[in-house]
């Protein structure tokens, strides 16, 4: 960083100009609460904003008063309108920006612990391992994604009633930790007919399937990177590929026992870039490896039984990923800060913040 010098001006002694110089990151720490480093500058940092405020400008809780696990935004490609939902505990919500209130639009049959989403075909698909896996196309409530009450029909007779996780990958809908015919498949990944997951009976018809993963560690999630579709297990991650053979897939075990420990902690950066939560409580990246080194006391302390409410984001505005985790509590209460730049870990910092989950949203 170039020196800069600068002086104090005094009306009564003129001005002041033999102050020392000394570089920004002599003064400024990585454990300087509250603040981020920009541009060569020190700015006060951002933290969550009430963005869904009611027609009195005030913060407006869902109906159910439960904190909110997950967020999905959704951009419904034949009207372009933008859908902002909320998933707790017990129900699914869509911000309704005329009323300025949360509508309900499922509830679950127990309580869950952790929801799933993905955008596919112009459909919101949901799961959570309580109800069976669902769609959404704007107009009503959630249903059961097959339009039946048995759940997917993937064979005749013999139906998928719950699944943990969900992606979309090559036009195929995939889902993961499945329970089928009531039998439970932790290591089983699903997929549906090209193109139409969301239309009764596709699930056994064309190229549907259904393939054990490697390895008896279980599914913990999938992600996109650099192309390819990763199979996130609790020990291991699995490269999967498109091929136009009978098999539909390839798969790829890469090295080392390096699984996930929360399907939300996998977050992208603009560059492509994948980071997660490990198996072994370090923070990772698919091309860099561990690069938690400098904050690993805190890293270590995650609760391992609340591991899986670890969430992460990308910050557009400060160039950050932020994680929210639950720190030597079950519940979580810190989030720790990573920015890179140009692929090299600049800094790390940690916010006192108890958010279980991240979300943006921008009225039209």
């Amino acid at each position: 960083m170039k020196k800069q010098k600068f002086g104090i001006f005094s009306p009564i002694l003129g001005e002041k100009k033999n102050f020392p110089t000394i570089l920004l990151d002599k003064t400024v720490q990585t454990d300087n609460r509250d603040i981020v480093r920009m541009y060569g500058e020190v700015w006060r940092r951002k933290k969550r904003e009430p963005d869904m405020l009611d027609s009195g400008s005030d913060k407006f809780q869902t109906p159910d008063t439960y904190p909110i696990l997950h967020y999905h935004t959704f951009i419904k490609r034949s009207t372009g309108m933008q859908y902002k939902l909320a998933f707790t505990k017990e129900h699914i919500y869509v911000w309704n920006p005329s009323t300025e209130v949360w509508d309900e639009i499922w509830e679950c049959a127990s309580f869950c612990t952790e929801w799933d989403t993905v955008s596919y075909n112009d459909c919101v698909i949901a799961t959570n391992f309580v109800d069976k896996v669902l769609v959404w196309d704007t107009s009503g409530d959630f249903a059961a994604l097959d339009d039946s009450t048995n759940g997917v029909e993937y064979s005749e007779g013999k139906y998928l009633t719950k699944a943990k996780y969900v992606s979309a990958f090559e036009s195929f809908l995939i889902l993961g930790y499945t329970y089928e015919d009531s039998i439970l498949y932790p290591q089983r990944e699903r997929w549906s007919a090209i193109g139409e997951g969301e239309v009764t009976g596709k699930w056994k018809t064309g190229d549907a399937g259904a393939k054990e993963t490697y390895g008896s560690d279980v599914i913990m999630g999938f992600k996109i990177y650099a192309g390819q579709f990763v199979i996130f297990k609790a020990k291991s991650r699995i490269i999967q590929k498109l091929v136009a053979t009978s098999a539909i897939w390839n798969w790829v075990i890469l090295p080392g026992n390096i699984g996930l420990l929360s399907n939300h902690s996998v977050v992208e950066d603009p560059d492509g870039r994948v980071y997660w939560l490990a198996n072994d409580f370090t923070i990772r990246e698919m091309d860099l490896g561990e690069i938690s080194q400098l904050i690993d006391p805190i890293v270590k302390l995650i609760e391992p039984s609340s591991a899986h409410l670890v969430y992460g984001i990308y910050i557009d505005e400060t160039g950050e990923i932020w994680w929210s985790i639950p720190y030597d509590n079950a519940l979580n209460n810190k989030v720790i800060t990573l920015k890179v730049v140009n692929g090299v870990v600049t800094e790390w910092g940690e916010l006192n913040l108890a958010v279980p989950a991240f979300g943006s949203y921008k009225e039209a």
